[in-house]
This record gives structure tokens, C-alpha cells and sequence, in this order.
């Protein structure tokens, strides 16, 4: 018969192979495998199970919209200038030099961020509707540039998408 500090070894070794295949965390069993944890630890594993499950729950404002690819859209995402920019808009945003459509992705502290350059007229309005299409509420003047827009998350195909719907 094994001593008892060889037994609990190898039900404490059982248990992590069980929690190798994915699930949550319970209490009991954390107590089991790494001793008392406070609710505080528990859900912080938890949260971070999630978070490589991409089941994170996010903070939106509604379902966002999706926008389908143009016929002019290429593989690599760009697509050709219109011909002239629509006027009756209350705000413009204009292309690079390259004809590319100023919407860019970055991360901070590994969270991307959907950031829109070059908007020129009324902000309020641009987020606003950026808003509905993303699900999610921006953050203007970002970067300390006052033709900048920044939303929480990865909307760059759709917000381009939508841009060129508006005749960008």
C-alpha cells in the first residue's frame, strides 16, 4: 500500500488530467488539485478560459451590423475610389494616397482597437453611426488627433465595407 502523501499525488494528478480537456473550474475542485482558492482567483481562471475560448462576453449597444463585399472588393481588402465623394454627408473621410481607406487595426495591451483616421465634419455624427455598426461605443479625438476614431475591437473589414456602402 502507497504512503498517504503518494495517494492524494496521484488523485490530485487524476484530477488535472480531467481538467486538461476544457470546462470550468469548480471550487471543489480547485480545493482538490491546489488547495483553497478565493472566488476572486476562481473567476480570474475562469475569465481567462474564456477569454482563449473566444466566449468572451463583450459590452455592446446592440447586434452590429455586417456589410457584404462589394463587386469591385479585392482579395486584400481594397477596393477603387469613387469618382466623386458624396457632399450631402455631414461628415467626409478622405483616402491615402494610395487610395486605401485610413482604417486601421491596433492593439494595446493585446486588445485590438478599430482606429478611423481622416475624418473631417461632424465627429458626433460619424460616431454615432460608427456605432451602430460596430455594436460598440467610440472613443473620438483618439490619439490626441482630432480627425481620429477609435472602437474597442477588430471591425476593420466591416467598417470598410460600410464606407464604401456610404460612397468613400
Amino acid at each position: 500500500r502507497a504512503p498517504p502523501a503518494r495517494r492524494h499525488q496521484g488523485e490530485a494528478m487524476m484530477m488535472m488530467s480531467l481538467l486538461r480537456g476544457g470546462g470550468l473550474v469548480a471550487r471543489t475542485q480547485v480545493q482538490a488539485i491546489r488547495g483553497v482558492h478565493s472566488k476572486r482567483q476562481i473567476k480570474r481562471m475562469n475569465f481567462k478560459r474564456l477569454r482563449k475560448a473566444g466566449l468572451m462576453p463583450t459590452k455592446a449597444t446592440g447586434e452590429p451590423e455586417v456589410f457584404p463585399a462589394s463587386a469591385n472588393e479585392l482579395p486584400n481588402g481594397w477596393t477603387p475610389p469613387p469618382s466623386a465623394v458624396p457632399s450631402e454627408r455631414e461628415f467626409a473621410i478622405f483616402r491615402s494616397k494610395h487610395g486605401w481607406l485610413p482604417v486601421y487595426k491596433r492593439y494595446r495591451q493585446q486588445i485590438p482597437y478599430t482606429k478611423v483616421r481622416k475624418v473631417y465634419g461632424d465627429q458626433s455624427a460619424f460616431a454615432e453611426q460608427l456605432a451602430k455598426v460596430t455594436a460598440t461605443v467610440p472613443r473620438r479625438n483618439a490619439g490626441g488627433s482630432f480627425t481620429t476614431v477609435e472602437v474597442k475591437g477588430d471591425h476593420v473589414e466591416n467598417v470598410r465595407r460600410w464606407l464604401v456602402s456610404l460612397g468613400f
